[in-house]
């Protein structure tokens, strides 16, 4: 893999782990408290295997991808994240 497509990958795994933050929070404001906490447990989880087993190992490869919110040097575009699936903002 070139660095090229490793960042294209790393930028994937960020909008993953944003999309799911974003139904997390939509769940959370519009369902039942019941529901959130499963909820919030299953989102747990996904993201803790897209962080931990995908994005992880790709940055300990290529650890100038990291991104500066997780200790590494890459400076992310929040436009990466647009369009939201939910702004809590709404």
């Amino acid at each position: 893999m070139t660095e090229q497509e490793a960042e294209k990958l790393s930028i994937a795994l960020m909008q993953v782990v944003g999309v799911l933050d974003q139904t997390a929070a939509f769940v959370k404001d519009k369902d039942s408290k019941e529901n959130w906490g499963i909820y919030r447990q299953a989102v747990g989880r996904a993201m803790g295997e897209v962080c931990l087993e995908l994005a992880e190992p790709l940055w300990n490869r290529f650890p100038h991808l990291k991104p500066e919110y997780l200790g590494g040097p890459y400076k992310v575009d929040p436009k990466i994240y647009e369009p939201k699936f939910y702004d809590t903002a709404e």
